[in-house]
């Protein structure tokens, strides 16, 4: 009996610490457990941070530098490099020449034209004021053009270079407005270059020499007149008139600024570019009168007739331009100043050959042979040869040095009477 008290009361005592000890045990299991799922859930939520963080520094970099935005954008070709033959061609060519404005439309910014140049060693009898030295601002002009509407186009350029010398009206070049009656043909009326050979239309901005031929500037100082001239392509009449090109006009005359014979002169140009060969030949005729000294009778005709021709191949161009007719009585002025050598009804004449290489993607050699017949201020004739080089230097700019062999002085507009020029254009 007294075992069985002894038993009870053993058990009675031990049975609290066991279970307290399994209670432990269980406690402890418990919190580990929770313990592990804890660190479960912190091992996730860095793994969390991590993801995010890296979303937020992708989208933080700029598109270009995610390889999956660069994926998606479109490739832009890169520009083909010039090839120099066909370069050469067209610019030799130039099946643009007298075009209208109904290809490009207007925009706010305006084409802007600069040409400085350095002018040293004058020609035997060149002073100051027939041959200016050092250097000097040849041009500085500002343009606007281009379509209006599908009807209608204009054109609009100012230059600076007339102001310092007191030449108002000389401050605007072009002034115009066109109408484009359908794809073919277009009317155009105010002021402009008149349609009359290649280097009368030839852009200064283009112009491989310093320079225009000195017929130019005896025959047409200032390239420019008032008055209305159709242009009408003739592509549609058969493949025999494919790439030819019709323009006629009426214009004040008398060397465009003063027009007080009140009579009009008349011009008309045909064109033709034969793009397989490639050639281009062209014809141009000017009918009209023109002052006479006073006191002087006699023949007033202002008569004028022209051929040129374009052609190249390869890396050579040529270009060949004689025109001839009645003696201008006139110099280029803001009232009519007569030249000492004019005679009524006595010819003058010009012409010239110019040859182009392209040496390289950005730089050209030339040379060029230039005479005038009986100029009306000496009565004698005229000799020039030019050679030069300039280079490109990107796609706005152009530096060009030219050396001149001339037998004596020429009076035309832009006094070229010493032999070295450095001229740097830029147009943009």
């Amino acid at each position: 009996m007294k075992h069985r008290r002894l038993v009870f009361l053993l058990a009675t005592i031990s049975f609290p610490i066991v279970a307290r000890g399994q209670d432990q045990s269980d406690r402890i299991a418990g919190l580990e457990r929770k313990l592990a799922e804890a660190k479960n859930s912190v091992a996730t939520l860095q793994q969390t941070i991590e993801v995010l963080s890296n979303e937020v520094q992708a989208l933080r970099k700029p598109i270009l530098a995610s390889p999956v935005a660069v994926a998606e954008l479109p490739s832009v070709p890169s520009k083909a490099p010039e090839d120099p033959v066909d370069s050469l061609r067209k610019r030799t060519l130039r099946p643009d020449l007298g075009q209208d404005e109904r290809g490009a439309e207007i925009s706010a910014r305006p084409e802007l034209f600069i040409q400085s140049r350095f002018q040293a060693l004058p020609i035997a009898a060149g002073n100051q004021q027939n041959a200016p030295s050092n250097f000097s601002i040849t041009r500085m002009e500002t343009r606007w053009s281009g379509r209006i509407s599908d009807e209608i186009g204009m054109g609009f350029e100012i230059q600076y270079h007339p102001a310092p010398a007191g030449a108002a009206v000389e401050l605007v070049n072009d002034a115009f407005v066109e109408y484009y009656a359908n794809r073919a043909i277009t009317v155009r009326a105010g002021q402009f270059v008149k349609p009359f050979g290649f280097d009368i239309q030839q852009s200064s901005g283009v112009r491989e020499s310093p320079e225009r031929g000195m017929f130019a500037g005896y025959f047409f100082p200032g390239q420019r007149d008032r008055g209305v001239m159709v242009t009408a392509k003739l592509d549609s009449l058969g493949d025999l008139w494919h790439g030819t090109q019709l323009f006629a006009g009426a214009f004040n005359g008398n060397r465009f600024f003063v027009d007080n014979n009140r009579q009009l002169n008349y011009n008309v140009r045909l064109r033709k570019v034969f793009d397989a060969v490639p050639l281009a030949v062209g014809v141009s005729v000017q009918l009209g009168r023109q002052l006479l000294p006073e006191g002087v009778h006699g023949n007033s005709r202002e008569n004028l007739f022209g051929a040129d021709v374009q052609w190249a191949w390869k890396r050579l161009g040529v270009r060949a331009e004689f025109v001839g007719g009645n003696m201008p009585s006139t110099l280029l002025s803001l009232q009519p100043e007569f030249a000492p050598a004019f005679r009524p009804g006595v010819h003058s004449s010009g012409g010239s050959v110019f040859s182009s290489f392209r040496v390289t993607r950005q730089s050209e050699a030339y040379a060029r042979y230039d005479r005038f017949n009986r100029d009306p201020v000496s009565g004698k004739n005229v000799r020039s040869f030019n050679v030069g080089y300039f280079r490109y230097l990107g796609d706005n700019s152009r530096i060009g040095v030219d050396y001149q062999f001339k037998n004596r002085v020429s009076f035309n507009d832009d006094l070229l009477n010493t032999r070295l020029q450095i001229v740097w254009n830029v147009m943009y």
